[in-house]
């Protein structure tokens, strides 16, 4: 059974495809989703092999829940379905799984899920790939951090961020108010807030230079910063880091 989800801002839509797809053997629809922090949460929870993910939705658009559904769920193949035309939907089908245009048809439908089928294990993972590379050509970028806290998927503001911290293979992420869980890692982390102001500072620490209030020298040359919001704590920076970090925050 290939686990799936459907996720649009319009019931009516909904409602045909998961009538189209439940004509379809072997298909388990796991979830509905009105939006795209719904589809994030119920992707979380119920792990679909396959999303059907409309574009065109109001607040969180479907190329930029995408983006998040790829880190929650990356294993997952995404058919993007739309109302624009053939022409109009080139890049999907040279980067994603699938398109499906609206309004759906059943043998469009039944070509999506045969084409989902035939894929074999490293076929499934290229596929999925395909989905990072027209996102990433698409310039879509989310200025949020999915995290976890009580089974919930939640996504944190990167300004509203203090610092990262990992202990035991455990990754927290910090706000002044409150602690959540990131389930992947910080070298990850590191490399997916590049060109942002969370800068990683120490094997165990990413800091929002934004934050860092007082920059207190220790021996050696070695530093210790304060951020604002969690007045106790006190963030070490590495050697190799030093040079990188003063330059950013223009110390001399």
């Amino acid at each position: 059974m290939i686990r799936t989800l459907i996720v649009d801002d319009e019931a009516p839509a909904r409602d045909e495809l998961k009538y189209l797809l439940s004509q379809e053997e072997g298909i388990s629809i796991v979830g509905e989703a009105d939006s795209g922090p719904e589809a994030i949460r119920l992707a979380a929870r119920e792990k679909p092999a396959v999303i059907f993910l409309d574009v065109e939705m109001r607040g969180l658009s479907g190329l930029e829940t995408a983006v998040v559904l790829r880190t929650v769920v990356p294993d997952a193949l995404i058919v993007f379905a739309t109302a624009y035309d053939e022409y109009a939907v080139k890049a999907f089908e040279v980067g994603a799984v699938d398109y499906v245009l609206k309004p759906f048809e059943q043998a469009r439908i039944r070509r999506s899920i045969g084409r989902i089928r035939e894929y074999h294990p490293q076929e499934w993972a290229e596929a999925a790939k395909r989905v990072d590379t027209v996102l990433t050509k698409s310039k879509i970028i989310i200025a949020k951090l999915p995290v976890e806290r009580n089974g919930k998927i939640l996504l944190v503001d990167y300004d509203d961020i203090v610092y990262i911290s990992t202990q035991s293979g455990s990754v927290t992420v910090v706000t002044a108010g409150d602690r959540f869980y990131y389930s992947g890692t910080l070298a990850e982390l590191e490399e997916r807030l590049l060109n942002t102001s969370l800068v990683r500072v120490h094997k165990s620490y990413i800091v929002n230079l934004d934050k860092v209030k007082e920059i207190i020298p220790w021996f050696k040359g070695t530093y210790w910063l304060k951020v604002e919001g969690v007045p106790d704590m006190e963030i070490p920076v590495s050697k190799s880091q030093i040079k990188g970090i003063k330059d950013i925050l223009g110390l001399k």
